[in-house]
């Protein structure tokens, strides 16, 4: 069987000779054709972005790549206290010990030119909004 897209197996919990049964995960499939960044902006900063604009992308692990971002989506809301997602909205940690950090929303950056090669979901970038 072959994958509708370009992608990368990961959790692989099946050998030869095992059954695959329905409804069982047996891997994930990430999909290389399209990486996104989520950029959590403090509430101060986050009037001076807009969906469109540009942003430079750089990775953790390659901080000598840069790569061309556009703002595809901003975060209209954030579960206002520390606990899971609650009611479909994103829990974005405000304490660091015992200092209160300003609500954060998550913004949405999609890469123009990304290496798959060098992405990785759950992976640490830095991004500039130009």
């Amino acid at each position: 069987m072959l994958s509708p897209f370009d992608a990368y197996v990961t959790n692989l919990n099946i050998s030869e000779g095992a059954y695959a049964r329905a409804g069982s995960a047996m891997f994930t499939l990430i999909d290389a054709r399209t990486w996104w960044v989520i950029a959590n902006y403090r509430e101060g900063k986050i009037r001076n972005i807009h969906v469109g604009s540009k942003v430079d992308v750089y990775l953790m692990g390659h901080p000598d790549r840069k790569f061309d971002g556009v703002v595809q989506s901003l975060g209209y809301g954030v579960f206002p206290e520390d606990g899971n997602v609650a009611d479909g909205l994103p829990n974005i940690q405000r304490t660091l010990n015992w200092v209160h950090l300003s609500t954060r929303f998550p913004v949405r950056v999609l890469v123009q030119n990304p290496d798959p090669a060098l992405f990785r979901i759950g992976a640490t970038a830095l991004t500039i909004v130009r």
